[in-house]
């Protein structure tokens, strides 16, 4: 969010005084729509003045209180989507400039979406099918065996088939006289093995989603919820100078059309790449390939950001920027507004924890019997690697 807001202080120092001390303390962070990459200076006739102007001298005003201002969509697909939804749909019904022409534009913007939609999708499923599947196996036969013999055969069996020491009866020093078909390198690289650096990854991972995430919530409130619902068409973007367009509200069935081909599409493929890339590295024996394997989910995941930049048209990401819509609300100095997004390392740890403790499914009744056995053998292949 860019705060674009000037305190009434300023507007007290004097035009040029005030736009010193603006600039000098990083007030106004982005200037799209009030001036131009070319705007020669600050001086009494300059629009950043006649805002000053405008702001009320009343001693009484919070300096720290912030109003959003009108600011473009994020340049993505799911930005460039939602742009040519409202601006060409609306001129569409309105018989506004060439139908055919925008007709199409919407159709192969919003198609160009779903395609990288569809592509996430396939990705996900072949991830699945040839690597998640083949490493899950593998996994738990292995964790298997160790099971019966680290306790001598004093194991119980899990709902599909594979075994698990019974508490008390794990016996460390059999660790060293592991039979031929238990790979010790192959167990003690499981991700397991090394709870904290696992639980790290994990957090990495998550934190690449929630990203994600918040962008979705945060759009979703913004257009579905603090958007005006308005009666027509004709209502829902105000035209201003130089080509800007602000959105004054949606229709009903705009808002129906923004949640059905963004949002839920959206979300859902988030979640989803959230389980299965927790999986895909749950399921990962090798500590160098579980770094290699959350930068390729990344890579699955910012696909809306590498099409978007290799395909889509400059004019339509000009639309895109051109496009403002208001946030609706001002902010002050508060608990909420200063420490409310910090909620989302307490959510990041929950999601963690609770899914190596309750939902991974890779090693289900995991024991936790890894890490002491394979200490020293770490230890040793580490120092010979080193040698």
């Amino acid at each position: 969010l860019k705060p674009r807001h000037f305190s009434s202080v300023s507007a007290q120092v004097g035009c040029e005084g005030g736009a010193r001390h603006i600039l000098r303390g990083h007030v106004l962070s982005h200037m799209t729509n009030v001036y131009s990459p070319a705007t020669p200076g600050l001086n009494e006739d300059s629009p950043l003045c006649a805002r000053l102007a405008r702001q009320p001298s009343s001693p009484n005003n919070d300096p720290e209180e912030f109003e959003f201002e009108p600011e473009p969509l994020t340049a993505d697909l799911y930005g460039c989507s939602i742009t040519s939804i409202i601006r060409d749909v609306r001129k569409v019904v309105l018989g506004e400039g060439r139908s055919g022409l925008r007709f199409a534009k919407v159709g192969i913007t919003v198609g160009v979406l779903w395609l990288t939609i569809a592509m996430q999708i396939f990705l996900m499923v072949e991830f699945k099918r040839l690597v998640t599947k083949s490493s899950v196996h593998k996994i738990r036969e292995m964790y298997s065996e160790y099971e019966l013999w680290m306790y001598d055969r004093n194991t119980e069996t899990t709902s599909n088939g594979f075994h698990r020491g019974i508490p008390g009866h794990f016996q460390i020093e059999r660790f060293s006289d592991v039979p031929d078909n238990i790979d010790k390198e192959f167990i003690c690289s499981i991700p397991f093995s090394q709870p904290y650096f696992f639980i790290c990854i994990l957090m990495v991972w998550t934190f690449t989603v929630v990203i994600d995430l918040r962008e979705i919530f945060f759009y979703a409130e913004l257009l579905l919820v603090r958007t005006d619902t308005v009666a027509s068409v004709q209502e829902i973007l105000e035209e201003r100078e130089d080509h800007i367009v602000v959105l004054r509200g949606l229709t009903f069935p705009f808002k129906v059309l923004l949640t059905l081909l963004i949002f839920l599409p959206r979300l859902a493929i988030d979640l989803i790449l959230l389980w299965l890339g927790c999986r895909w590295l749950t399921s990962t024996a090798s500590f160098g390939d579980v770094l290699l394997n959350a930068i390729a989910l990344e890579f699955v995941l910012l696909l809306k950001d590498l099409i978007y930049n290799a395909t889509v048209p400059k004019r339509n990401q000009w639309e895109t920027s051109t496009m403002l819509v208001p946030h609706k609300r001002k902010t002050k100095a508060s608990w909420g507004s200063y420490l409310g997004s910090f909620a989302w390392l307490l959510v990041v740890c929950t999601w963690v924890i609770l899914y190596i403790l309750r939902f991974q499914q890779v090693l289900p009744d995991y024991r936790w019997d890894v890490h002491d056995a394979c200490e020293d053998f770490i230890d040793t292949i580490t120092r010979l690697t080193v040698e």
